[in-house]
Order: C-alpha cells, then sequence, then structure tokens
C-alpha cells in the first residue's frame, strides 16, 4: 500500500458523509485496510525522506489517532448500551442476595449482561484497536476513553442497585427504617460489586490492554471503579457514625461482616501500589470504626439494663423486658462468631463500676442475670405478695426455658449461675403456691380437733372448716381460671403440685367426715371433683 492511497484512505473516513459510519461497526471489511494504512502512515513518520514529508505524515497520523479512539468509544458505546426493556426495579429484593449458593449472583449477572454486552468480537475488536494506538504512542486516548465509559456503566448498575450518596450527618437524622434499609441496600450492592461487577472488570482491562505497558491494565482497572469503591466505602462509613440503639447492634456487625468477608477479594482486586490506600482505608480505618461502634451500643445496652425501670403490668405475666433481653440474647448467638473476634467492652457493674472482660460467654451471662436481678427488683416492688411471686415464677421458667431452647445458650451460661435461676424460680413457686393455696390448706387441717372432746362442737368445727373451703375454693376456681401461665409445661407442672397440695389434704380431711355421719350432708365435693377443678385452673396462653 502507497503512502497516496493510505492517506486517501485516513482522508476518506474523516469525510463528512461517512461521519455516522464506524468501520468497527459498518464496515467491517474494511477495518484491515484502515489499519494497514495507518501502519503505512506511522512507518512514513517515522522514515520521511523531508521534513515536509514528515509534518504531512504526522498530520494525517492525527486523524487516523482520533479515528480509532472514535472506534474504540463507539465499540463501548454500542456493546454497552443498556437494555430498556429491562426493569430497573426487578431485582432490587434484599432477600436475593445471600452467600448460601453460586447461583445468587445469576440475576446480576443478568442484569451486568444486559448491561454489559461486550461480545468475544467487541473484546477483540477493541484489543486491536488499543494494540494499534499503543504501538503509536497514543494508547492513553483509549485508556481515557475506556475508563470513562465503564464508569458510567458501572455508575448504572449502582443505581440499578438503589445505591445512594449517604453523609454520616444525614446518618444521624434519618429515622431507624430508613437506616436499616440503606444497610440492606449497601450489603447486597458491596457484595455484588466485589464479587461480581469489578472482578468482571478487573477481567476485561486485562483482555484489552494487557501488556501494552507496565501495570497499564490494572491502573486503567483501578481508574475505571475507584470512584464507585470510595462511593461505596463513604457509605458505609458514614453508616458506621450512626446515633446508637440497643436495636442497631446486629445490623452493624452485618456490615462489619461483611466488609471483613470481602477482605480476601478486595485483596485480589486491588494488589497495586496505586490501590493501595483502597485496601489500607478498608482494614485500617471503617473496619475499627464498625467494630468500635457495636461495642458502644453494647455498652450502651447493658447500661441501660442495669437502669431500666419499666413497672410491672399485671396482665402481661411475661414483662416485656423478659422478651426483649432474652430475643437480644438470641440474636447475640446468632452473631458469636463475629462478637468473639471483637475486643468486647468492659462490663458495667451494678455499683457503676466497670467488669474487666471482653469474653463473649462472660457478656452473655451477664446480661441473663441482670435480667434476673432487674425482675427480682420488679418482683419486690409489688405490693400484692401472691402477684409478685406469680410475676417471677413465670418470668424466671421463661427465660430458663429460652436458655433451654438454644444449645450453644446452655453452653454458654455457666452452671452455677443456671442453678441459682432455677433455684430463685422453685422458690417463687413454692411462694406462690404457699400463698395462693395456704388459706385453703389451713382449713383442711385437724390442728386442735383431737383435743375437742364434744361431738357436737368437733362437728360445728368441722362444719365450719369445710364451709370455708368450698367458699374459698370455689373462689380460687373463679380466679385462678382466668389467670394466665403462658407456659403449658408450667401450667401441666403448676396443675399437678395443686392436685399433690390440695387433693392429699382433702383426702385426709375426709376421713374425719366419714367418722362423723352428721357431716356427710355437709360434703359438697368429692376428691375426683376437686381434682377435676384443678385440671382447669391457669389459662394457658401459647403466645410467648
Amino acid at each position: 500500500m502507497t503512502i497516496d492511497s493510505s492517506i486517501g484512505i485516513i482522508y476518506r473516513w474523516r469525510s463528512t458523509s461517512d461521519h455516522n459510519l464506524f468501520i468497527f461497526h459498518d464496515r467491517r471489511d474494511e477495518i484491515v485496510p484502515y489499519l494497514q494504512a495507518v501502519d503505512e502512515i506511522q512507518r512514513t513518520v517515522s522514515s520521511a525522506n523531508s521534513e515536509d514529508e514528515r509534518k504531512q505524515a504526522k498530520s494525517v497520523m492525527q486523524i487516523a489517532v482520533s479515528r480509532l479512539a472514535d472506534e474504540f468509544r463507539n465499540v463501548l458505546k454500542v456493546h454497552g448500551k443498556v437494555n430498556s426493556s429491562l426493569n430497573p426495579n426487578s431485582y432490587t429484593d434484599s432477600t436475593t442476595m445471600t452467600d448460601s449458593a453460586s447461583s445468587n449472583f445469576e440475576i446480576y449477572e443478568d442484569d451486568y449482561v444486559n448491561r454489559n454486552r461486550l461480545s468475544t468480537e467487541a473484546i477483540n475488536d477493541l484489543r486491536t484497536i488499543a494494540v494499534k494506538m499503543n504501538s503509536y504512542g497514543f494508547v492513553d486516548e483509549c485508556l481515557k476513553v475506556y475508563v470513562s465509559k465503564r464508569k458510567s456503566v458501572i455508575g448504572d448498575c449502582l443505581k440499578h442497585l438503589n445505591v445512594e450518596k449517604l453523609s454520616s450527618n444525614s446518618c444521624r437524622r434519618l429515622g431507624w427504617g430508613v437506616l436499616e434499609l440503606k444497610m440492606k441496600i449497601w450489603i447486597k450492592a458491596v457484595k455484588v460489586c466485589f464479587r461480581y461487577y469489578f472482578v468482571n472488570e478487573k477481567q476485561l482491562c486485562e483482555l484489552i490492554f494487557n501488556g501494552l505497558g507496565d501495570e497499564t491494565s490494572d491502573t486503567c482497572f483501578v481508574d475505571t471503579i475507584t470512584d464507585h469503591t470510595v462511593q461505596l466505602f463513604d457509605i458505609v462509613e458514614a453508616l458506621s457514625c450512626i446515633r446508637p440503639g440497643s436495636e442497631r447492634l446486629f445490623k452493624i456487625l452485618d456490615l462489619y461482616d461483611t466488609l471483613s468477608d470481602l477482605i480476601s477479594s478486595i485483596d485480589d482486586l486491588f494488589n497495586s501500589q496505586s490501590s493501595d490506600l483502597l485496601r489500607t482505608r478498608a482494614v485500617n480505618q471503617i473496619i475499627p470504626k464498625l467494630a468500635d461502634k457495636a461495642n458502644e451500643i453494647l455498652s450502651m445496652f447493658e447500661r441501660s439494663l442495669v437502669n431500666e425501670q419499666s413497672p410491672v403490668v399485671c396482665s402481661d405475666p411475661i414483662h416485656r423486658l423478659s422478651k426483649y433481653v432474652m430475643h437480644y440474647v438470641y440474636k447475640f448467638c446468632d452473631h458469636k462468631q463475629t462478637l468473639t473476634r471483637l475486643s468486647l467492652p468492659n462490663l458495667p457493674s451494678m455499683d457503676g463500676a466497670e467488669i474487666d472482660s471482653s469474653s463473649f460467654s462472660l457478656h452473655v451471662n451477664w446480661i441473663i442475670m441482670s435480667l434476673v436481678s432487674n425482675l427480682e427488683v420488679k418482683s419486690n416492688s409489688c405490693k400484692d405478695l401472691p402477684a409478685s411471686k406469680f410475676f417471677a415464677m413465670n418470668n424466671f421458667h421463661y427465660i430458663i426455658q429460652k436458655i433451654k431452647a438454644r444449645t450453644e445458650l446452655v453452653e454458654f451460661v455457666a452452671e452455677d449461675n443456671f442453678n441459682k435461676l432455677v433455684k430463685k424460680f422453685e422458690d417463687a413457686r413454692s411462694d406462690y403456691l404457699n400463698l395462693t393455696f395456704g388459706g385453703v390448706l389451713r382449713n383442711l387441717r385437724d390442728e386442735g380437733l383431737n383435743k375437742i372432746k364434744i361431738l357436737s362442737f368437733k362437728v360445728s368445727k368441722l362444719r365450719y372448716r369445710l364451709k370455708r373451703f368450698n367458699d374459698e375454693f370455689e373462689g380460687l376456681q373463679k380466679d385462678l381460671g382466668k389467670l394466665v401461665v403462658p407456659d403449658f409445661e408450667l401450667v401441666l407442672e403448676l396443675r399437678k403440685l395443686v392436685v399433690e397440695m390440695v387433693v392429699t389434704a382433702y383426702t385426709s380431711f375426709l376421713l374425719h367426715t366419714k367418722k362423723l355421719s352428721l357431716l356427710k350432708a355437709d360434703v359438697k365435693y368429692s376428691v375426683e371433683e376437686i381434682e377435676s377443678a384443678i385440671q382447669r385452673f391457669f389459662d394457658c396462653n401459647s403466645d410467648r
């Protein structure tokens, strides 16, 4: 190919008539002739016989380089169009993104492919242009175009994942519901980006720019995703500045877990000196901030548990504090691995001092036993003594059952602490039964009866006691038939104990009446009827 024919090809593709046509798209049969023409121009620049010839060749070369940059840009544009039929809200459910199977990324892969349809042919074209431009000394033109276009593509992907900028000030102002949603969005987005989108971007950069200068492909990749990585890091760092609240601990731990688990992926992606700041920020700045926030929230929760003073509500046998704290302990155990890795804060003591320990199990024990102490204070504040014991019995039993229901809690709670809790429950149960049935049982005792020698006096005394027993037992039937004991196991246990207490004493009492036929008409209930009535004591509400 002569220099004149080469110049003619270069100029023809600069003409206005071909302005909307592209060699690598509309005239693929002319790719090879065009590149050959550019090669010929480049050779002329290097070996021109005169300065005028060299200047002309350089001028034509500038036109060719500009054209190739446009061709490079067009390949990215044509093969990176967003599919307009794709519903931008179709894959935003945070529950679709988990780590349990490789198929978790399929939805996002489909999305990514729709937004990044770079076929093998397109990649080959980009590589061809980049190699030629590098040989001419103009590969930077391709890099600028590539970074600009691919940054835009990744930006669209982040928008599709509902990622928005977030500041620490706004995090302090936003309600918890909004913040929780933003945390879920961030967790989903950062996993998708670092495990799929960014990995693919790095592979693309290597396919197109590998070998074209020192670290060219890595620099291209870093320049392409740095802004988006910084945006994701800015968001989670802003979220680490939220106002503390006990219910916020576990979402902060989720953020901590997510970023910690991604460190190996981040290390693989950012393995050059140019990206060291990004790795350092994640490891040395953001993760420690999340750990500090988790400790701040945990300390606040534990201090508030010591000082919590909500009243006892008689209509609710299980206090809301018991439910809240045991639910908290369950979630605490769900995050055992994370919390074990953290250096947990010192524990507060009842007198306001601190207990120096970062042991996960000690925190679990402390929280449960602090709850028990708080409930004891609440129970003792009740003026109605049977009601206070009933409250303590139900709540202690609730805690015991919650501990038994979780294998790891059985392991974490110290044996002596658990035994103390069981003893407190048994004492409260015994006190409640004695206080509740003490009056009934006093009517069935034979105290003083043996000293009465006159039959009519003995009959009168027994008749009086029997009538009082009937009246008081009927009163208990009305009251205890409506009294809610939330745990059916405890209901059966209480009924069994009441049967043992009352039926045994009533059976013995009736032996006296059999000896005195005059009292036969005063016996209102048989032993079987008493036992049957007891089986209807306590209403079991299964809503625990």
